[in-house]
This record gives structure tokens, sequence and C-alpha cells, in this order.
């Protein structure tokens, strides 16, 4: 009888040592960690909606403001992204307004300038009625026509139409219009680039380069990369290449130049760019190179899609390439070839910034447009780059949460841990924060945060813990456990049923 009682609480000890502490035990320490997301928050946020407001300031007569206002409201009446207000603006000042007392003075422009702009009727500009000029002003005289003036605001500096059309193609590239040439040509939002630009001389034997590159590069390039360090980083590197070729044989033409077709471009590339260390950062790339021609191929020229002679071609995301032809006296004499620096990088800055987005306006009828000195950009040109990298950055933000969203509440044994949650937590409160501020017309604050929410979501959705090794789906999880579990689970079922036995049997006996 006592044997019998020791076996049978051996037998309850051993079961509750299994069922009450063993399994939940198991069960707690497989249990895969999801840290608490805000699911809710990521399903209201629409890529698609982003308005931008702002502001533009009018100096002019009553009678023409409020006529101005009219044909702006019906211009802008179809776009969605933009939301123009026009506010009537004196200029501060006791003497007769003319271009060039404004222009050579800012003391009259308003203070919160940024992301709006300024139109100001002045009595008469020279051979033109309409200037803009490298800041956020346009003048326009008493004969301009309105109509040419708030058209001129819609497709050349503010250009509505293309913020709808980048949006249109992040969230549905299958079906976005690929009119637009400078999206198509445009680099990828990211917080870091490298800028390589690189010179290959393909026959050093006989053409011998004496370039200060680096100092050049710092004196023409880097002012360029000083503007625009807000919305991207860019670090310039630089590199010297030697004994390469294009990898493509030119065709010589009846004019006696070696010619090389736009679409033998991507085969001059891919050979290339294993030379030109891309790999050498994680960092995105742009090249720049410079490729001095031998003195057998010179003279070499590209042939554009239009026909016409070039000395540079750009390839869409990835950079420019640029010929340079050494003349007869330098590949026979073999003295120093020295570019002309400014040329060179000149037209690197013109091929960067197509890179970036922005186009070259061109004066036309009644138009000017003043160019900036320099390798800087306008500062409405500025301005459409900010708001352009907003978009872009909102956008690809607003679906990486979405698909992240859907990943993680699909899949339930994918680990959440506190980085994935912080990072998309920061992600969800930053795209907030910046469609509010571009709603108030606050263009620097919402780079900002667009920039940090566009970071976040990008670490999250790499994170690699998502794919960690603790991931296991629930019938994986059970075929490894049953194996183990069965051989022990028998016997302990076996002694529940010698326990319900003696116990019924004991109050049998009474």
């Amino acid at each position: 009888m006592v044997a019998g009682m020791y076996r049978m609480g051996a037998a309850i000890s051993f079961a509750v040592m299994l069922l009450i502490i063993g399994i939940p035990l198991w069960w707690k320490t497989t249990e895969v960690h999801r840290a608490a997301l805000p699911y809710r928050q990521i399903e209201s946020i629409d890529p698609s909606n982003i308005t931008i407001q702002m502001k533009i300031y009018v100096s002019s007569p009553v009678d023409r403001f409020n006529e101005l206002a009219k044909i702006v409201e019906s211009t802008f009446s179809e776009h969605t992204v933009l939301k123009v207000a026009l506010v009537p603006f004196k200029i501060p000042s006791s003497e007769a307004v003319s271009f060039a007392m404004l222009e050579k003075s800012s003391a009259w422009i308003p203070s919160d300038t940024v992301g709006n702009l300024i139109l100001v009727q002045v009595p008469s500009i020279s051979d033109h009625d309409i200037v803009v000029n490298n800041g956020r002003v346009i003048y326009f005289t008493p004969n301009a026509d309105l109509h040419t003036i708030a058209t001129t605001v819609k497709d050349q500096i503010l250009q509505d139409s293309r913020l709808q059309n980048k949006i249109e193609s992040i969230v549905s590239p299958e079906s976005a219009r690929s009119s637009d040439s400078d999206i198509q040509k445009a680099m990828r939002a990211s917080p870091d680039y490298d800028v390589i630009v690189s010179v290959v001389n393909s026959e050093p034997s006989r053409i011998k380069i004496d370039w200060a590159l680096k100092a050049d590069l710092k004196r023409y390039l880097q002012p360029l990369m000083d503007q625009i360090d807000d919305v991207s980083s860019h670090a310039v590197k630089s590199q010297w290449l030697y004994l390469l070729d294009l990898g493509e044989v030119p065709k010589r033409d009846s004019a006696g130049v070696n010619v090389i077709s736009y679409s033998q471009l991507p085969h001059i590339i891919t050979p290339l760019e294993k030379k030109l260390g891309f790999g050498i950062s994680r960092n995105p790339c742009v090249h720049l190179v410079l490729y001095v021609v031998s003195c057998a191929q010179t003279p070499m020229k590209f042939l554009s899609e239009s026909g016409d002679y070039v000395d540079s071609m750009i390839s869409p995301l990835w950079g420019g390439i640029q010929l340079l032809n050494p003349s007869d006296e330098y590949c026979a004499n073999g003295t120093s070839l020295v570019p002309n620096s400014k040329e060179v990088i000149g037209l690197f800055t013109s091929q960067f910034h197509s890179l970036l987005g922005i186009s070259q306006q061109v004066s036309e009828g009644p138009v000017h447009f003043i160019r900036p000195i320099g390798p800087l950009l306008s500062t409405w040109a500025l301005d459409l780059l900010y708001r352009t990298r907003i978009v872009e950055q909102i956008t690809s933000a607003s679906l990486t949460l979405k698909s992240l969203s859907k990943l993680l509440g699909e899949i339930g044994n994918i680990v959440i841990n506190e980085d994935v949650a912080g990072s998309i937590n920061l992600a969800v409160e930053h795209v907030t924060k910046a469609k509010t501020l571009l709603s108030q017309g606050k263009l620097v604050d919402a780079l900002y945060f667009s920039k940090s929410a566009f970071s976040a979501s990008e670490q999250a959705f790499s994170n690699p813990s998502l794919l960690a090794l603790l991931y296991f789906p629930d019938d994986q999880k059970y075929a490894v456990y049953i194996p183990l579990f069965l051989p022990i689970m028998i016997p302990v079922l076996m002694s529940l049923k010698r326990i319900y036995s003696g116990v019924f049997s004991e109050k049998s006996t009474f």
C-alpha cells in the first residue's frame, strides 16, 4: 500500500513538472518576440496624398493683382500637389521701383520666401517683358501677358505636374507616364552618395596629362555639393585609370570622325564600370568619367539620338561620360596635355544637374532666365529639388511602411525586435510630421523629416533580424519538437491514467 502511494506520488509530481511547469516554460522560451507596431497609423497613411502649400507674393497695381489671381487659380485648378496662394506685397522704398535697383539689394525681399516666389511689376526691362532671376523673383513689365506669367510659373518654375508624375512613378511604376525625361534620368533618393570622378587615359605612353584634379574639383564642383547638402550628402572622390578602352570599336564616318552611337552606351558602361571601383563604398555611386581618346582614334565623338555630334553622354541613374580629344600637336610632340578645368568640370556640373533632375531652362520669347554663375543651382531650382526629393522620400517611406505592415501582420513568426519597432515608429511619426509641415509651407523642415522617415523605413526593411535563424513557421516548429515530446508524453499519459484509476478505486472502497 505504501509503495503504491509512493508510485502514485512520483507519477503526480512528474506530471505536474511536465504539464504545469515544463510545457508552459517551453512555450514561453520558444515564443517569437514581437514588439508592438502602429498598424492603424500605417494603414491610414496614403502615399499618393501629398499637399504642398506655398505663397506667391505679388507687387503690382490692384487691378493687375486681381486679374493675375484669377488666372493663377484657373491655371492650377487641375493640379493636386501644389496649393498656391497669392499674397499682395508692397516693396518698402522711397524711390521709384526699378529692375536695376531691386537686383542690387535683397533687403526688400520678405523673410519667409523659402519655397515661395515673388512676382514684381517694374516699369521696364531691357529686351524682355518677363525676367526670372537666380533667386525667387520674377520681374514683369506692365505689357507682360499675365497668362504667360502663370504658364511660366506652373510649367517651368514650380513644375507641379512633374511632382504628380513622380508620385505616380513610385506608387504605380507600371502605369506611370514616361514622358518626363528628367524623372527618368534623376538619381533615386538616398541619404548619402559618392561622386566618383574618373580620368581614363587610354594611351599614357603618348599622352601625358598635367592636371591638378583634386584642387579643381574642390574649387569648381564642391560648392554645388555644399549647396545640396540638406538633400543628400555627396562625397567627391577622384581616380586616374590607364590603358582602358571603351569596349566598343568606333566607326569612322564620311567626315573622318570616329563615331560611337547612343545605342552603344550600355555596352561601354558595363565593362567600364568593373574598373571604376563602384564597390568601394556602400553608398550609391554617381560616375563622372573623362575619357582621353588615344591618338589613333582621335577625333572621336558620340552620336546623339538626334544625329548630332556631341562630346558627352548621360546614362540615367548611373552618371556621365565626356570625351577629350588631344590635338595633333600633343600626339606628335608629346607635350603635356592641360585640360580646360572650367569646361570639363562645367560639363560635369551640367550632367550632375541633369542627374539631380534639374534641367536648364532656356530663354524663349518674352521670358528670359538669368543663368547662375558657376556650378550652383538657382534658388528656385533648389526649391524644386527640395520639393521633388520630399515627395519621393515621403512616398517611398509610406510604401515601405505599408509593405512591412502587411508582411509582419501576415506572418506571425517573424521576429520584431526593439530596433525594428523603433525605426518603424520613427518613420511613421516623421512621415506624418513632414506632411503636416508641407501643408504649412515649411519646406526645409519637411525635407529634414522626410529624409529621416525615408532612412528609418529603409533601415527597418533591411534589418537582418527580420530573417534571423529564430524565424520558424509553426509547421516546422511542430516537426522539430513532436519527436522530442512524444516519447516523454506516453509515460506521462499512462501515469495520469494510473493516477485516475487509483483515485477512483480508493473512492469506491469507501
